[in-house]
């Protein structure tokens, strides 16, 4: 009843008006092609139990008083990862150390930040470090290139680039070999192409790392070259990428959509036929899009397992820079 006493003209005008307006509000859509891929570790608790210790051992009269006997069940809780408990053992302990024990006080606190970076909690170890004396420790600290390693890693993660930036001036001025470790691990991370070539020339692994990227630039998918088949056959760009089943339901669905607007038209059901097309141009402009988010999702999951290996394999986790552990 709706298009009853309407012209047909009137119809075909309005439905190539609405058809025109759809195209123009599919076809203007912006394309997010930002690349960012996620490359997390967390390794096997053997690898952290199989480091030694910075500290010396508790003697055998610091084992006798109340906060070495505290202590020592810290650790016990530590080295089975039930990092919570370890740290409220870690804080009975320093409540009942006499202030003058300041050396295994520090490592306490130590001990204490430690725990909260192993168990993935940034903030809570950033917290942790600034409410302490731990920053006004000196380089002959024991565990000292650990701590600023977790204090790097930790400021970035929570999005403190100026500390993070502040503690890695004190890494190249004390370790500048580690300095270049921990800038290769935060372009890696942060997917920097150009910075990673720029970086790996300081680094023993530069030719490894050349080989990862030119192996990766010849599998990489090109997000725009995906939209682009998708425009001309739809489908293609799904094809392209490697979906093969969404290849062929996008190629069925659109063409499914064209036969039925197009007899539609022909049998003179102008409102069905609008109504199909409006759909179609849904479906069309959305595989294009969908292809390309489909390249750029293809890319960052190569980029994901082979990086993530390749760090692994290379050490260029900031937890896996730690050369000690309880």
């Amino acid at each position: 009843m709706l298009f009853s006493h309407q012209p047909l003209g009137a119809l075909k005008k309005r439905g190539l008006l609405f058809v025109l307006g759809a195209i123009s509000l599919f076809g203007c859509q912006k394309y997010c092609d930002e690349f960012e891929p996620n490359l997390t570790y967390f390794p096997n608790p053997v690898i952290i139990q199989s480091r030694p210790s910075a500290f010396p051992e508790l003697t055998n009269e610091e084992c006798r008083r109340d906060w070495g006997k505290e202590v020592r069940i810290a650790y016990a809780f530590a080295e089975e990862q039930d990092y919570y408990r370890a740290i409220t053992g870690f804080k009975r302990a320093l409540v009942l150390m006499p202030n003058k024990e300041i050396a295994r006080r520090n490592q306490i606190n130590y001990a204490i930040v430690q725990s909260y970076y192993l168990a993935n909690k940034c903030q809570e170890t950033i917290e942790a470090y600034e409410s302490c004396n731990l920053e006004n420790i000196q380089k002959e600290f024991p565990a000292i290139q650990e701590l600023l390693i977790i204090l790097y890693d930790s400021y970035k993660k929570i999005g403190e680039d100026a500390k993070a930036c502040n503690i890695l001036s004190i890494v190249q001025q004390e370790f500048p070999e580690l300095a270049v470790q921990l800038q290769l691990s935060t372009a890696f991370i942060d997917s920097d192409f150009s910075e990673i070539r720029e970086i790996a020339a300081f680094s023993p692994h530069e030719s490894d790392v050349h080989s990862l990227l030119d192996e990766y630039s010849m599998v990489v998918k090109s997000p725009e070259r995906a939209r682009l088949y998708q425009t001309v056959l739809p489908g293609a760009g799904y094809y392209y990428v490697g979906l093969k089943n969404a290849a062929l339901s996008s190629f069925l669905l659109n063409t499914l959509f064209v036969w039925a607007a197009y007899n539609f038209f022909k049998d003179g059901n102008i409102a069905a036929g609008i109504l199909t097309t409006s759909l179609e141009t849904g479906w069309y402009f959305g595989g294009i899009n969908g292809a390309g988010i489909a390249a750029r999702e293809y890319n960052e999951r190569v980029y994901e397992v082979n990086g993530r290996e390749f760090m692994r394999n290379h050490c260029l986790f900031p937890i896996l820079m730690l050369q000690t552990s309880f």
